[in-house]
């Protein structure tokens, strides 16, 4: 249980359309040959050395004093009344099913009167205070990265989505937030640096104001885009693979005028009415957007530090709170729908991307069962192109949009278990026949991805913490990547 201890997030004219879909595309494409970025070094707001008891290894100076006044606020905006214990389970509508006028809300959560004015209170004592707070947080104004977490099994995974990043030529430094120092430093001093990446261990943060705070799982991604160095941030899940450079995504529409893009889950959202009581919103109707996946996700600081603040307020607060609130026991329930929430609770700028989420997958050779295994998330500025295009705010894109990630939750792609998962399970390719995936991403992107985990398991075999007593990793994933590839 989390605990806080401290007293003190149509085409009605084609050639027109036609048209500005081919801007659009020009406008994706025009950067490609951009300079190379230089590789992440230390980082500093000045000339000077900042004093050893003020800097935590790798964070900006100053941090640890914003971290010290913003627990503060945290804890004196912590919510004096608890959730029901009942387990609940917010039933899923598919979105893309949705149509016009479609308005049901799972009413699960039964809170007295009492309890909404009490979390009301909470959350408007925290939003009071991120007009002091904003200010304050130190980070690299002007930079741009790529923001992940990782730890444990997920380790040789975050190797593969990075290797894979810099197969679209990108340059962008990355920052891996870690909870512990416990991984073997061959990954944070070698292997990652290679990869422009860098280590930070968040508890070297929580354990510099006593008595530390108790992040974990989900929470991580919030703390991890708050702590980050960054100014413009692309926050990648570790098993989330960018199929598309992206830089692009910050030089392009809708973020450059909105500085906050986030991407479609497959179902409805299932948030609370008691939510949007107590962040004093309307409550909007199911039809408008769907839920969030939150496997990727792109914020600027400079336009949204409020945002960022109050989303990390819902993430502190989320296992006891809002990931409830947010979700109502819906599937995938966590951060995923804080980031959208708290930007809408402040009326911030935002966009949402609307092509509907695309499944990669596979059927069994034994029956007509399809095993949806990849998640593909689309370009957010032929999204954007086409609805400025008919001036319309419909959430359902019909275009045919280009890929941008891959979310490979389902199988992750870890050398020492894919392997035998794939001889027990697959037998086949998990994205479905090659065709399809050449027309969808104009290249073999499964062949790559399995290149990248045959890499994994056979040149890093000995590096990883989670395959310590594991044998026989490269041999078997070299025997899965023959059979598929030859």
């Amino acid at each position: 249980m989390f605990t806080f201890r401290r007293s003190k997030l149509l085409l009605s004219t084609p050639l027109i359309a036609l048209a500005l879909l081919g801007l659009a595309w020009l406008q994706l494409t025009h950067n490609h040959n951009q300079p190379q970025l230089p590789l992440l070094k230390p980082l500093s707001n000045d000339s000077t050395t900042p004093h050893p008891d003020t800097v935590s290894p790798g964070y900006q100076p100053g941090l640890i004093e914003f971290w010290d006044k913003f627990s503060q606020a945290l804890a004196d905006a912590a919510p004096k009344s608890s959730l029901p214990e009942e387990h609940i389970e917010a039933p899923i509508n598919s979105f893309a099913n949705v149509r016009k006028g479609f308005n049901y809300r799972p009413d699960l959560l039964q809170l007295t009167e009492k309890d909404v004015d009490d979390l009301r209170d909470a959350h408007s004592r925290f939003v009071a205070r991120l007009s002091e707070l904003a200010p304050q947080l130190p980070y690299k104004k002007g930079t741009k990265g790529i923001v992940t977490t990782a730890a444990g099994e997920f380790v040789p995974i975050l190797i593969v989505s990075l290797r894979m990043l810099r197969r679209t030529e990108s340059k962008l430094p990355v920052e891996v937030f870690m909870e512990t120092n416990d991984e073997k430093k061959e990954i944070c001093e070698s292997i990652l640096p290679k990869l422009n990446a860098r280590c930070l261990i968040l508890s070297d943060m929580f354990d510099a104001i006593p008595p530390k705070a108790e992040i974990s799982r989900y929470q991580l991604k919030a703390f991890a885009m708050l702590f980050s160095s960054f100014d413009e941030i692309v926050l990648l899940d570790a098993d989330n693979l960018a199929v598309e450079q992206p830089e692009r995504l910050f030089s392009t529409e809708p973020f450059v005028s909105r500085g906050f893009v986030s991407w479609p889950d497959y179902w409805t959202n299932t948030a609370s009415r008691h939510y949007y009581t107590i962040s004093s919103q309307p409550t909007p109707s199911p039809d408008e957007r769907a839920s969030s996946e939150s496997g990727q996700f792109l914020i600027s600081k400079t336009l949204h530090t409020p945002t960022l603040l109050l989303l990390t307020y819902y993430n502190y607060y989320g296992p006891t709170h809002y990931y409830t609130l947010l979700s109502q026991g819906a599937m995938g329930q966590g951060d995923k729908e804080t980031y959208l929430a708290a930007a809408m609770a402040l009326n911030s700028s935002y966009y949402t991307v609307a092509t509907n989420v695309a499944t990669l997958g596979f059927r069994f050779s034994d029956q007509h069962e399809f095993k949806g295994c990849g998640t593909v998330q689309h370009n957010p500025l032929l999204d954007y192109s086409f609805r400025e295009l008919h001036n319309t705010s419909v959430t359902e894109v019909s275009i045919k949009n280009a890929p941008s990630f891959i979310h490979a939750q389902t199988y992750k792609m870890d050398a020492s278990k894919v392997a035998d998962t794939f001889t027990a399970e697959i037998n086949m390719r998990m994205w479905g026949a090659k065709e399809g995936i050449m027309e969808m991403f104009g290249r073999d992107v499964e062949k790559e991805v399995w290149s990248e985990t045959l890499y994994t398991g056979c040149q890093l075999e000995n590096n990883f913490k989670a395959w310590e007593g594991k044998t026989g990793v490269c041999k078997k994933i070299g025997r899965v990547y023959q059979f598929l590839f030859g």
